[in-house]
């Protein structure tokens, strides 16, 4: 017979509000006292189900049927409700057929190089602003020397969230949707998805009834607006580009318009929308976050970035990065896995019960919704030795995917389709920057991080950047 999940000694109401309200707190708590699970009582709907054993996790992430995503709901059905990060079942399937060519290996080496040149573009951006800026000179004045070696005294201010959400999104956008959508809109999109997060921010609604309404802010609405005109607009352009012949294109956009009029294809309404406003988002925003984390890692453990910027130096040489460099990025990938566990920009998985199941030897209640931590369980003990260090070598030899514990790209069927993506574009703009920058970031910038549907820096990540000696 099933067990009963146990239940924190403390009132449910008072457990939810420290959800909501000091959300990674709570997890890191509830993680060291319970080693399977735990139901934590919501007064007018269904307990908060955490799992915190990673067996259990991935039981969980491989029954889809049994533990369904969360649907758009209040202020996320307006961007998007049906694009493959939301969508289930028959439709899933569909999509993930249509598209899955998009994600395949010619797409990632295309990827990569995107990176590469997208990279070697803010390389160029930063130092042309270093070099035309001011710099101590000896008389206490100012000096500006031009053909002189790099002066690691000129520095330059930089919100280093933005710069990695203009960097992926511009690359995500032309490698999934078939074109660039410039400088200026990336900068104009980082300010959509930062409404967006204040917006979607855990609160202490997450101890409210089901019933209890969701206001939506006129400035989230705006937001909302602007990526789905975007969203229009990329389609239409790609409909016009396709009907001239002028692609032939494996991008995700292009798959999904050819197949509109397939009779075994069946859209629901607006549903190629929902996808490239789903891929706007999802295309970049972990990858960005992941990017921002690494490299204030790298700022705090400048022995580690030594070393990357030596590998760099090694593998990259002068060349612009490109995807045959990914293989001899070694130690920059372990960096990365590393920072991703400490870091996962996504931070947890989200599902929901529509009726009583068993996972492992408990019964989770019909109305649960499930939530499987990926901070806490990445931080446990039990499963990484000294699990508060960030150590790049704990990876060396050693299968991220053969990591039980470890799963910040989540698992299963609905595993994040962008893996591949994500982990080779990275290593090229982390090696790109350290090899010619020194990003300093202050050691008290990611003391305040917000539970969103991402782990989001509230105001951005200032950092100072100045050239590596």
């Amino acid at each position: 017979m099933a067990r009963e999940l146990p239940k924190p000694p403390e009132a449910g109401i008072l457990n939810a509000l420290r959800f909501g309200t000091q959300t990674f707190r709570f997890l890191e708590g509830v993680q060291s006292r319970f080693e399977d699970i735990v139901a934590v009582p919501v007064p007018g709907r269904g307990p908060l189900v955490i799992v915190t054993n990673p067996s259990l996790v991935h039981e969980a992430l491989s029954r889809p049927e049994d533990f369904p995503r969360v649907p758009a709901q209040g202020p996320s059905s307006m961007i998007a409700e049906q694009g493959l990060v939301q969508s289930e079942g028959d439709l899933w399937r569909q999509q993930r057929e249509i598209v899955g060519d998009a994600f395949a290996g010619p797409q990632v080496r295309a990827y990569a190089n995107t990176v590469g040149e997208r990279v070697e573009g803010l390389a160029g951006e930063w130092r042309e602003a270093l070099e035309s800026g001011p710099t101590a000179a000896a008389d206490g004045g100012t000096a500006t020397s031009a053909g002189a070696a790099p002066d690691t005294t000129r520095t330059l201010d930089r919100n280093l969230h933005r710069e990695m959400t203009t960097l992926t999104v511009r690359v995500a956008s032309e490698i999934l949707l078939g074109e660039d959508i410039g400088r200026s809109m990336a900068d104009r999109f980082h300010s959509w998805m930062s409404v967006a997060g204040d917006e979607f921010e855990f609160d202490a609604s997450a101890a409210a009834p089901a019933w209890f309404p969701t206001p939506i802010t006129a400035e989230f609405e705006g937001a909302a607006e602007g990526v789905l005109r975007l969203a229009e607009l990329m389609i239409e352009r790609r409909r016009e580009a396709m009907a001239r012949g002028e692609t032939d294109s494996m991008d995700m956009l292009t798959l999904l318009l050819a197949r509109e009029d397939d009779p075994e294809v069946d859209y629901p309404e607006n549903q190629i929308r929902d996808e490239v406003a789903t891929f706007l988002i999802a295309g970049h925003e972990t990858t960005a976050l992941s990017l921002t984390y690494t490299t204030t890692l790298l700022s705090w453990h400048p022995e580690v970035r030594e070393k990357v910027r030596q590998e760099a130096r090694d593998v990259l040489g002068d060349e612009t990065p490109r995807h045959e460099h990914v293989a001899d990025l070694e130690y920059t990938g372990q960096v990365f896995q590393e920072a991703l566990r400490l870091y996962p920009a996504a931070w947890a998985v989200f599902r929901r019960t529509t009726e009583a199941v068993e996972l492992g030897d408990y019964r989770v209640p019909e109305g649960s919704g499930v939530i499987m931590p990926q901070w806490s369980i990445h931080r446990d003990g039990r499963y990484f030795d000294r699990p508060g260090e960030f150590d790049p070598s704990r990876w060396a030899g050693r299968n991220p995917q053969s990591v039980e514990a470890y799963f910040p790209f989540s698992s299963g069927p609905h595993a994040c389709i962008g893996r591949q993506f994500s982990l080779t574009g990275a290593r090229l703009a982390l090696a790109r920057l350290a090899r010619e920058f020194d990003v300093d970031v202050p050691r008290n910038a990611l003391d305040d991080l917000r539970a969103t549907p991402t782990l989001r820096p509230p105001e951005g990540v200032p950092a100072t950047v100045r050239f590596a000696e």
